[in-house]
C-alpha cells in the first residue's frame, strides 16, 4: 500500500535528461531521516504528557522513489506501508501518516522561509540534516518543492548556519599538491593554491595516485580531489572528510589555465590588456570538456590583448594555433610548417558541435601527416 507523498523538481543541466544521478540518492536518504525525526517531534508536541514515543511509531512507513516524471526531472516519492500489513488495514487513516505529512510540510515551509529570510519554523536541531540534504547539488542546481521553496546551494548554507552545528560538509572538487602522505596513519595532506593544507583519509584505491603526486611535489604536480570537505561556520575549509575520486591534473589542463587567466584585470598588459569575460571563459571550459577529442593533445593557452584566447599546438614540424573570439564563439586557424613554410588557414564556428568536429579533424590530420 502506498500514496504519493512528495514530487520535488530537480533543476539543472545534469537533470535535463529526466534522470537522477546516483550520488543524489544520498541526499534523499537524508531527507527521509529528517522527516522521520520531525514527525517524532510533532508527535511529542501533540502528546506533552507522554514521556516517550511508542516503539512502533512509523516503523512500517518508508519513502520510496517510484517514478521519474518529465519537467526537468521530477522524482515521485511515495509513502509506502510495510508489505506484510493486512490487506484491509486502513494505513492512510493512521495518525502516524498525519505526522509524516506535517513533517513534510514543515520541512518545505522551512526551506521557503530561508529563501525569504523569514523566521524558520523548524527548531535548530533539525536544520543539521541540511548538512547532508542538498550536499550533492552543484553550481546553479536546485530542488524545487513549490514556487517559494527552492533548496539552492545558498539556501542550504543559510539553513546550516541557523542550526546548532559548528561545522558542516560540502561536496566539491579541490585542486592542489600532495604535500604529505602518511601510510602508517593512512592519511594525506592536500595543499591548496593559497597555502591552506587539508588533512584527508587515504584509502588503498587512491594510494598509488597519491604517492606519485607526493613524489612529484617539487615539480608542482597537481591533483583534483572530489569528495566532502568540512567547513566551519565562517565557511573556511577545515579538512576533507571522505574522498570519492582523485585525478592527476594535466600540466596543460584547460580548466586550470582558464581559471588562472580569468583573474586578469583590465590593464594587465602594460596598461592595455582587456580582462577576459568570466561567462565566456566558462563556455570555453565546458566546450573543451564536452566537445574536444580526448585523444588529442591539449593546447597551450594564452590571453590576447583584446580579451580573447590564443590556443597553440606544436605538432612535429607544424605550429598550429587558433585565436578564439570569446564573444562571437568562433576561431581563426593558422598552421605553419617550420621546415617548408607551408601555411594553411581555416575558420571554425565553435558555437556548435560541427565547428568543434572540424577542429578535431584538422588536428588529427596534422598528427596523421606526422606519423606518415
Amino acid at each position: 500500500m502506498n500514496q504519493e507523498f512528495l514530487k520535488p523538481r530537480l533543476v539543472g543541466e545534469r537533470f535535463n535528461k529526466h534522470s537522477v544521478p546516483l550520488e543524489l540518492l544520498k541526499d534523499f536518504a537524508a531527507l527521509e531521516e529528517m522527516i522521520v525525526e520531525v514527525a517524532k517531534w510533532k508527535f511529542k508536541e501533540s502528546h506533552p504528557k507522554q514521556k516517550r514515543i511508542p516503539s512502533g511509531f512509523g516503523k512500517d512507513l518508508s519513502l520510496h522513489i517510484s517514478n521519474i516524471e518529465d519537467g526537468s526531472t521530477i522524482p515521485v516519492i511515495i509513502l509506502m506501508y510495510a508489505m506484510n500489513c493486512p490487506a484491509n488495514t486502513q494505513i492512510f487513516d493512521s495518525t502516524d501518516v498525519d505526522y509524516f505529512k506535517q513533517a513534510r510540510d514543515l520541512v518545505i515551509e522551512t526551506i521557503a522561509c530561508a529563501g525569504q529570510s523569514k523566521q524558520l519554523p523548524l527548531p535548530a536541531q533539525f536544520l543539521g540534516y541540511f548538512d547532508r540534504f542538498g550536499r550533492g547539488l552543484r553550481g546553479d542546481e536546485y530542488i524545487e518543492f513549490n514556487q517559494l521553496a527552492k533548496l539552492t546551494i545558498e539556501t542550504r548554507k543559510q539553513l546550516i548556519r541557523a542550526s546548532k552545528v559548528d561545522e558542516w560538509t560540502e561536496e566539491c572538487v579541490l585542486k592542489g599538491r600532495i604535500s604529505e602522505a602518511d601510510q602508517s596513519r593512512m592519511s594525506f595532506e592536500l595543499e591548496l593554491k593559497n597555502g591552506t593544507k587539508l588533512k584527508a583519509p587515504l584509502t588503498s584505491q587512491h594510494l598509488d595516485t597519491i604517492l606519485d603526486a607526493f613524489k612529484d611535489y617539487a615539480n608542482n604536480a597537481r591533483v583534483a580531489v572530489q569528495g566532502a570537505i568540512k567547513k566551519d561556520r565562517q565557511d573556511h575549509p577545515k579538512s576533507i572528510e571522505f574522498v570519492e575520486h582523485i585525478t592527476p591534473i594535466d600540466p596543460l589542463d584547460v580548466d586550470e589555465r582558464l581559471e588562472e587567466l580569468g583573474k586578469l584585470q583590465d590593464g594587465w598588459l602594460d596598461g592595455k590588456g582587456v580582462a577576459l569575460n568570466r561567462e565566456n571563459l566558462l563556455w570555453l571550459v565546458k566546450s573543451f570538456e564536452s566537445k574536444f577529442d580526448a585523444d588529442l593533445p591539449l593546447p597551450y593557452l594564452y590571453p590576447t590583448s583584446d580579451g580573447n584566447i590564443q590556443a597553440e599546438w606544436p605538432i612535429g614540424n607544424w605550429e598550429a594555433s587558433i585565436e578564439i573570439s570569446l564573444d562571437k564563439k568562433c576561431a581563426e586557424w593558422q598552421v605553419l610548417n617550420l621546415k617548408t613554410n607551408e601555411c594553411r588557414d581555416l575558420d571554425f564556428d565553435l558555437s556548435n558541435d560541427r565547428g568543434w568536429r572540424e577542429l578535431n579533424l584538422a588536428l588529427k590530420e596534422l598528427s596523421h601527416e606526422l606519423d606518415v
